[in-house]
């Protein structure tokens, strides 16, 4: 099967194959370990098709291991797909494998040069190592993008790097009502120094209080604001919240925030 029949069947088998992904899900808890003998004998389907819906299924519910597994099952059997790199690459981010996600991303890139989604993984990935600088090089000419969450992420680097005229050209052609967004957007106004609209965007998303990206970005604010103990509070929260299902990548960025604010704590103490 090639590749354009493959992404042309793929939003027919999701509706198929969603309950049975939903129930296999509820069946291992999260855990493939426990479920090791129904995981080799369902991997030995050789249809592409269901092993992709299945892990993205997998990567909704932040089952890495068992994510991983499928979409490495997806580029064996059809190595020219690039979306299947592509789910590796997130998922090696996730994992805090930043080395994996970026041979992956390059894959899925070198296949498909215009899979924005692949460019920007590798800029979650190259900001996450605070290189905002080499993410905004690999671009032989930078322009606003069809993919919202892009043109956020290159503003905010732009933001990071110091270059303002550029990050708002990118922020002025982004649409920020989209409510997905929010964190990017939110973490556009706190890098700008503004964190009353950081706030305002925050307390607009119905995820805010589950979810690692916006509670680490509440976390920043409360240290900015002098709030030692709340930003204490809210960081502790992010990293419990991203211990079930275990994210690395969440977990290792919350561990370095709560360790800057022990450290202001205690050079207050001194």
């Amino acid at each position: 099967m090639n590749m354009k029949s493959i992404y042309l069947l793929i939003t027919l088998v999701l509706i198929s194959c969603a309950n049975q992904v939903e129930q296999e899900s509820e069946n291992n808890d999260l855990s493939v370990n426990e479920n090791d003998a129904e995981y080799i004998e369902s991997a030995d389907s050789t249809d592409s098709i269901i092993h992709y819906v299945r892990a993205h299924r997998s990567l909704e519910v932040k089952n890495l291991s068992f994510a991983e597994a499928r979409f490495k099952k997806v580029v064996e059997l059809e190595p020219n797909f690039a979306r299947g790199w592509l789910g590796l690459g997130e998922v090696s981010i996730l994992k805090n494998n930043f080395e994996n996600a970026s041979f992956y991303l390059d894959k899925a890139l070198e296949l498909k040069p215009n899979l924005y989604e692949a460019i920007y993984l590798k800029g979650v990935s190259k900001k996450s190592q605070n290189n905002c600088d080499e993410f905004i090089l690999l671009f032989d000419e930078i322009a606003p993008t069809p993919f919202n969450r892009l043109n956020l992420l290159i503003s905010n680097c732009f933001l990071k790097i110091n270059e303002l005229d550029q990050a708002k050209l990118f922020f002025d052609k982004s649409d920020t009502s989209v409510i997905d967004d929010y964190d990017l957007i939110a973490e556009h106004y706190f890098l700008k120094g503004d964190n009353d609209n950081a706030k305002k965007i925050i307390s607009s998303s119905p995820i805010s209080n589950k979810d690692p990206r916006y509670l680490l970005i509440s976390s920043k604010i409360m240290i900015r604001e002098g709030n030692l103990s709340d930003a204490e509070n809210i960081v502790n929260e992010a990293i419990e919240i991203s211990k079930e299902p275990k994210i690395p990548f969440y977990i290792q960025k919350s561990q370095k925030l709560l360790d800057e604010i022990k450290s202001y704590q205690s050079g207050q103490a001194q």
